[in-house]
This record gives structure tokens, C-alpha cells and sequence, in this order.
């Protein structure tokens, strides 16, 4: 009985030595990913200012989707570049900039996590009160692949205003 209890206290001081520091790499692990989702939107927004649309397809996976808030949906990263590309970056006035802000962001397993926020596009130097061009909430998930994080699908919503 005594080796059994001496056992028990040898394996738990093991294990409560092992947690934290297995707690410890996970959240390293995690706020790299952060870092790495925070600085795809700064590269998404950078991209679109530039009106880059290779730029901003590279930020998609191949079979990505991205949904308007008109319901138009655009199925492939191709088919998202050209989109951006020949019509929205041919349209947008050059002083118009592209504004992403994650409010909330959930990993759902290692390598996919989900996220929710707003973008806005307004003009370059606009007042305080001045309605910005578009307004609207998203969500997106994103993968990691191949050690990159890429968007796999975007939505857009309008905010409803009162």
C-alpha cells in the first residue's frame, strides 16, 4: 500500500509539473497564431489599398469563398481576385481605404479558427462625422496550411441601423 501511495504522489508531482508547462507552449503556440491572423488582415487591408488583387488573392485558399452582403458569392480564389481586380478596385476612388478590425476570435482545432468584426472603407482623410463608403460586419474562418494562415470563407453583413 505504502508504494502505491508513494507512486500516486511521484506521478501527481509529474503531471502538475507537465500542465502548466504544456499550458504555457499552447499559449505561445496560440499567440503566434494571433500574431499571424492579425497581421493577414494588415496584409488584406495593405493589399486592398494598394489595389493589388494578386496581392489580396494571396491571402486565399484556393477553394476559398467569399460572400457579400448582397448574397453574391464568389467561389474560388480566382475567382475572388478577378472580382476585386476588374470590378471593385476598377470602381473605388483612389483615396477610399480598406479598414479590418477583429473583435472576436475563436479557434475551433490547431490549424482553423473562426473570427468576427467589421470592416470599413471610407475616405483617406475624411471628417468624423462624414458616413463612410461601406460599413459592415464579417465573419471568417481561416486555415492554417502549410504553416500560413489563409482565408477559407468570408461573410458579410449589413449593420441595421435604427
Amino acid at each position: 500500500m505504502r508504494t502505491l501511495w508513494v507512486a500516486l504522489v511521484f506521478l501527481g508531482s509529474m503531471l502538475a509539473a507537465i500542465i502548466p508547462a504544456a499550458s504555457r507552449n499552447h499559449d505561445q503556440e496560440r499567440s503566434a497564431d494571433i500574431a499571424a491572423i492579425q497581421q493577414a488582415c494588415a496584409n488584406l487591408d495593405a493589399a486592398w489599398n494598394r489595389r493589388d488583387a494578386a496581392a489580396l488573392g494571396d491571402l486565399f485558399l484556393n477553394d476559398a469563398d467569399f460572400q457579400w452582403h448582397t448574397g453574391e458569392l464568389l467561389k474560388d480564389r480566382e475567382q475572388i481576385e478577378q472580382y476585386f481586380g476588374t470590378s471593385v478596385f476598377q470602381q473605388m476612388p483612389a483615396d477610399y481605404r480598406h479598414s479590418t478590425t477583429i473583435k472576436r476570435l475563436r479557434f475551433l482545432g490547431p490549424d482553423t479558427a473562426i473570427g468576427d468584426g467589421t470592416i470599413v472603407v471610407s475616405r483617406d482623410g475624411a471628417a468624423e462625422n462624414e458616413k463612410p463608403y461601406l460599413s459592415v460586419l464579417f465573419t471568417c474562418v481561416g486555415q492554417k496550411k502549410n504553416g500560413l494562415w489563409r482565408i477559407a470563407a468570408v461573410r458579410l453583413m449589413i449593420v441595421k441601423s435604427d
